[in-house]
C-alpha cells in the first residue's frame, strides 16, 4: 500500500482539486477543507488563463487577495490543479498531482476530457479514497482496484474498416456539373431569457456550417476559419485568444489529422447538401437585441404598456423580419398605440400586440406605447399577464454572434476546373424572451 504523505503537523498538500479543459472551464471540482471561496477560485483561474495565453508557463499562480495558491500540471487536453496555502510543500503537491494522473490513466486508459465527462462518479469515488481532508493517502491504482470495482467507461479510438480506408463511401464517382459551384451557409441560432431585473438567466448559441456541393469529379475542399474559431475547436496557439466554441462536431468527410496539425478543414464533400460542422457556445453570447418592457395601471380600467427596443449589433449591419409579441390583458378594448418605427397589430384572439419592423439598423433605439381599456375586473388579469414574457424573433444577415468567420474556401480537382465558392452568414433568434421589468 503506497502512501504519498502521512498526517502530522505539516500543512495539508491540497485544499481543493480541480480539472479544467483547454478553454479554462471547470469540468470537475472537489473541495475537502472549505478554505477557498468561489471568488478566490475565479481569480486563480483568471490568473492561470492570463499567464498561459501570454506564454508564461510557471505552474504556480497566487491570489493577491488571500494566502492561497493554485498549482497545476497539463495532461493531454486538460489541466489538473489543486489549491493550497502559500508556503505548503509544493514538491509534495506536484508529486500528488502526477500520482493522480497515473491513477486516472490506469482506470480510463486514456485520460482526456471525454473520459472525465463519462466517468464523473468514479472520479469522485477515487478522490474520496485517495485524499483525506487534504492529505493524500492511497495512490496505488492496484490497491484502489480492491476498493473501487466499478467498471469505467474507457475511451476507444474508432477504427475504420479496411474497405473504407481506400474509398470515399459518401461520394460516388462520375458526378458532373456544367457549372461547378459550392455554397456555404454559416447559420447561428440564439436563445436568450432575461428576467424582471434585467439579468440573463439563460443564454445559448448554436451554429451550423451547411454546405451545398455542385462539383464534378472527386474534388478536395480546403476551408480556413478565423483563429478564434480554430482555437475554440481544439487547435491551440499562443497567438490566438480565448475561444468560445464548444461541442464542435465534424462531418465524417473531414480529415481530422489535418485540422489538428494545421487548423485547416480538408474534405471531399458529398454531392448535394450536408452539415459540415456544428457547434455551440458554452458562455453567454452577447445579446443582439434588447427589450425593456413595463406596464402601468391607471385606475381600474386602463393599462399602459411601454416597450423599448435597442439593437446592440454593429451599426453597419441590419436586422430583418423583427417581430415582437407583447402579451396584454384579456378582454382589452380600444387600443391606442404609438410607435416610432414599424407597425403594430392587436390580436385579441391571442391577447397580444404584435410589433413588426422589416429592417432595423444596428445601434438604434425604438419605442412603442400602447394604452388599452379594461373592464373593472381586468386589473388582476393584467398582473397575471405580465408573468408571460415578451417574445422576439429576428434575422441578422452578414454576421455571426460568435465571431466565427470564413477566411477562404478553395476547391482542388485533378481536372483543374474553376469552381465558384459562395459564403453567406445568418444569425437568427431561436427562443428570445424578456420579462416585464419590475
Amino acid at each position: 500500500m503506497e502512501r504519498t504523505c502521512v498526517k502530522g503537523t505539516t500543512s495539508p498538500v491540497c485544499s481543493s482539486f480541480h480539472i479544467l479543459n483547454s478553454s479554462y472551464q471547470l469540468l470537475l471540482s472537489r473541495d475537502w477543507r472549505g478554505e477557498i471561496t468561489c471568488a478566490c477560485l475565479r481569480r486563480l483561474i483568471q490568473r492561470l488563463a492570463y499567464n498561459l495565453d501570454n506564454g508564461v508557463s510557471v505552474p504556480i499562480v497566487f491570489d493577491p487577495q488571500s494566502h492561497v495558491c493554485m498549482l497545476f500540471v497539463t495532461h493531454n487536453d486538460i489541466l489538473i490543479a489543486c489549491t493550497a496555502e502559500t508556503g505548503t510543500d509544493y514538491m509534495a503537491t506536484f508529486i500528488f498531482l502526477h500520482k493522480l494522473i497515473d491513477v486516472f490513466s490506469a482506470y480510463f486508459d486514456c485520460f482526456i476530457e471525454e473520459s472525465i465527462r463519462d466517468n464523473f462518479v468514479i472520479i469522485y469515488e477515487l478522490l474520496d479514497e485517495v485524499v483525506d481532508n487534504g492529505y493524500p493517502q492511497l495512490t496505488d491504482s492496484a490497491v484502489l482496484g480492491e476498493f473501487i470495482k466499478v467498471l469505467a467507461h474507457r475511451f476507444e479510438t474508432p477504427h475504420l474498416l479496411s474497405a473504407a480506408t481506400t474509398a470515399t463511401s459518401w461520394r460516388k464517382h462520375g458526378i458532373f456539373y456544367k457549372k461547378n459551384e459550392v455554397f456555404l451557409d454559416v447559420i447561428e441560432s440564439c436563445s436568450l431569457f432575461v428576467d424582471a431585473h434585467g439579468r440573463e438567466t439563460r443564454s445559448l448559441l448554436t451554429g451550423t456550417l451547411t454546405l451545398r456541393s455542385q462539383l464534378s469529379g472527386m474534388p478536395k475542399c480546403h476551408l480556413s476559419l478565423n483563429e478564434r474559431a480554430i482555437r475554440a475547436a481544439g487547435v491551440h496557439s499562443a497567438a490566438i485568444g480565448t475561444g468560445t466554441l464548444e461541442d464542435v462536431n465534424f462531418h465524417p468527410s473531414v480529415d481530422l489529422s489535418a485540422f489538428r496539425s494545421r487548423g485547416l478543414i480538408c474534405f471531399t464533400p458529398p454531392d448535394g447538401t450536408f452539415d459540415l460542422l456544428t457547434y455551440r457556445t458554452l458562455h453567454p453570447a452577447k445579446p443582439l437585441l434588447d427589450i425593456h418592457a413595463s406596464t402601468t395601471t391607471t385606475g381600474l380600467s386602463t393599462v399602459e404598456y411601454t416597450v423599448n427596443l435597442s439593437t446592440l449589433f454593429k451599426e453597419q449591419n441590419m436586422a430583418s423580419n423583427v417581430r415582437i409579441e407583447i402579451p396584454v390583458a384579456a378582454d382589452a378594448t380600444s387600443p391606442e398605440i404609438q410607435c416610432s418605427h414599424g407597425s403594430v397589430v392587436y390580436q385579441p384572439e391571442d391577447d397580444v400586440l404584435t410589433w413588426t419592423l422589416k429592417n432595423v439598423k444596428g445601434k438604434r433605439e425604438f419605442k412603442l406605447q400602447a394604452k388599452l381599456h379594461l373592464p373593472s375586473t381586468g386589473v388582476k388579469q393584467t398582473r397575471r399577464k405580465t408573468s408571460v414574457p415578451v417574445r422576439v424573433s429576428f434575422e441578422v444577415p452578414y454576421t455571426t454572434a460568435s465571431g466565427l468567420q470564413v477566411k477562404y474556401l478553395k476547391v482542388i480537382e485533378k481536372e483543374g476546373y474553376t469552381a465558384l465558392p459562395w459564403v453567406r452568414y445568418i444569425t437568427r433568434s431561436d427562443d428570445y424572451a424578456f420579462r416585464f421589468r419590475e
